[in-house]
């Protein structure tokens, strides 16, 4: 009996891939600058605690709130909202995940109820950010932080069911009960997926959990997991 679903939210439940990366695209600090520093991680460069510390960087003296605005409203992908809140109805526990920054998934919490998100977060000062962050998921920790849930919320690994797009979401998928591919940018997450989303439509993924829901006869709880890639 499934009693977590667990989503990735960038790229899954959010059209944009990478908040991070949506925040320098709108402020036009993507080509010239903050792509150098993705280009420098992927190629083990640098590590991801510093890939972090210099996107983070790029917005010190900004004000919080300039940034948060950049989120408004929610870039949600077809019919995300409206299928998260229905499966809230049914009683599902929403909860967010995310190595994203603190603003999705804030507003995610106060927008559909989630009862606990977790995400990296910038820090500020008297609502000016700082230029540091504080990381609370790394990069390639979905499969610690899902170790951690399990333990937080007392159930089995086959009780849960996954929902990612990304090669981060690996680790994920093969550690759940059941796993749903939507958006995938990864051939070996599709390759490993138990499920593949044929359409770009959140309501296939919605149908696909009542569906399996129904079929094991339970009724889960929701949680729902970021990754910032």
């Amino acid at each position: 009996m499934y009693k977590l679903i667990i989503f990735d939210i960038d790229g899954t439940i959010t059209k944009h891939v990478s908040s991070w990366q949506m925040i320098h695209e709108k402020l036009n600090m993507w080509g010239e600058i903050a792509c150098k520093y993705q280009q420098r991680f992927i190629a083990g460069k640098i590590s991801y605690k510093r890939f972090c510390q210099l996107d983070a960087q790029c917005w010190k003296g900004m004000r919080e709130e300039e940034i948060s605005v950049l989120f408004q409203p929610v870039p949600y992908v077809k019919n995300a909202k409206t299928c998260l809140r229905k499966l809230k109805d049914k009683g599902f526990k929403l909860i967010a995940v995310s190595t994203g920054l603190q603003y999705i998934a804030d507003t995610i919490k106060n927008e559909l109820g989630f009862d606990f998100v977790l995400s990296n977060r910038l820090a500020s000062r008297n609502g000016i950010l700082t230029g540091s962050v504080k990381i609370n998921i790394s990069h390639g920790a979905k499969g610690k932080i899902l170790k951690d849930i399990l333990k937080r919320f007392k159930v089995k690994p086959h009780e849960v069911i996954g929902v990612g797009d990304s090669a981060g979401d690996i680790p994920l998928a093969k550690g759940v009960g059941y796993s749903i591919a939507f958006n995938s940018s990864s051939k070996a997450l599709s390759g490993i997926a138990d499920y593949n989303c044929k359409t770009n439509n959140f309501k296939e993924v919605y149908n696909k959990i009542i569906q399996i829901g129904l079929r094991n006869g339970s009724q889960a709880r929701v949680l729902v997991l970021e990754n910032r890639s």
